[in-house]
């Protein structure tokens, strides 16, 4: 079993310190001393003598690495026999080094981890941890390639979580059957690299499709010759929402217990209350609502932001007064067409 990762300090937040940039390496490959030409006898290179330019930036992972993880609890069932319970992971790792730039310069694959060790590694990692969040599995992961390989400067692992949904039977609980919940997806993105304060976690929920069918309008603002769109009291207010989140220290942070706060405070943000719900002036007035919310709500965090792009549901008022369903400049409020493109896109991060 993996350790868990103890307090790691600061999180990096500069983008210099996952990129790597160094002189040209000194050592001749065989490539390099046979003119080009590669140790198995092909030519290795199209650029000439003096088309070398300097690597600002390099890196190498593996992408859409699938796993389910299925953990077993003898004595949790219902009758007292054996519960399972599931994580379903979808990782893409990306290792960094400065000593891999003579991979890409000098035709040398030595040291390097190559992308298909990447994945098994991925496999072991799932067998050996214990971990039940995309957090910490990402953590267990990152730990796992930096103990590994002392080549590496840094690494950086995204995992998405496919949720599954415990199935009720008669009323209870199945001990073992699961029903995919969609499109929504619980995903992580950590970075480590050596030393204290070189870590970093950002928790994100994706696809998380929300609708409102009242207590929503969009008034008041700026009309010029290029404005068609009526201004509206009430309408249907429908988005595709992305949150992400870092934390303060990642090291001591119960991942699980924070992700379903947020979720939670990003829900009440939108919808208020269940009796009347809130009204939202503008999907940016709600969205930073629901963000001071999630920052209220687990102090741990240090700042988080929420796209949203529209899903449009829109009136067909024209269309059955033209059909003569319904008198001309009457409102209908009881059916819309969804639209999702070309579709308005919103943003906001708000920070402690």
């Amino acid at each position: 079993m993996l350790r868990r990762l103890g307090s790691t300090g600061a999180s990096l937040t500069a983008v210099a310190a996952w990129t790597w940039t160094r002189p040209r390496l000194g050592s001749e490959t065989e490539c390099q001393q046979s003119g080009g030409v590669h140790a198995l006898g092909r030519t290795c290179r199209v650029r000439e003598p003096g088309q070398d330019f300097p690597v600002a930036a390099h890196h190498h992972g593996k992408a859409k690495v699938r796993v389910l993880k299925v953990r077993h609890d003898a004595s949790g069932g219902a009758a007292g026999g054996e519960k399972h319970s599931v994580s379903e992971y979808t990782v893409h790792t990306r290792l960094y080094s400065p000593e891999y730039e003579k991979v890409f310069t000098q035709d040398d694959n030595s040291d390097l981890v190559a992308t298909d060790t990447q994945k098994n590694t991925v496999y072991v990692v799932a067998k050996r941890t214990s971990a039940s969040t995309p957090e910490q599995f990402g953590l267990d992961l990152a730990k796992h390639f930096l103990d590994t390989y002392p080549i590496l400067s840094a690494t950086q692992i995204e995992v998405e979580e496919t949720l599954w949904e415990r199935v009720v039977v008669n009323g209870k609980p199945h001990d073992h059957a699961f029903v995919k919940k969609s499109p929504e997806k619980a995903c992580a993105v950590v970075k480590m690299g050596r030393g204290a304060g070189m870590t970093s976690v950002e928790s994100q929920i994706r696809s998380m499709t929300v609708l409102k069918t009242t207590q929503s309008g969009f008034v008041g603002y700026h009309k010029d010759d290029l404005t068609l769109l009526p201004e509206c009291a009430d309408r249907c207010v429908a988005t595709e929402l992305e949150a992400k989140w870092g934390y303060a220290d990642p090291g001591h942070v119960d991942f699980a217990k924070a992700r379903a706060s947020v979720r939670e405070q990003l829900l009440k943000g939108i919808f208020g209350p269940p009796a009347g719900g809130v009204f939202s002036a503008s999907l940016q007035a709600t969205i930073y609502d629901a963000a001071c919310l999630a920052l209220t709500a687990v102090p741990q965090l240090a700042k988080i932001n929420i796209s949203t792009p529209n899903l449009h549901y829109l009136p067909t008022s024209q269309q059955l007064a033209r059909l003569k369903v319904v008198e001309d400049g009457e409102a209908v409020r009881d059916v819309f067409i969804p639209t999702s493109e070309p579709s308005g896109t919103i943003f906001v991060e708000v920070k402690r």
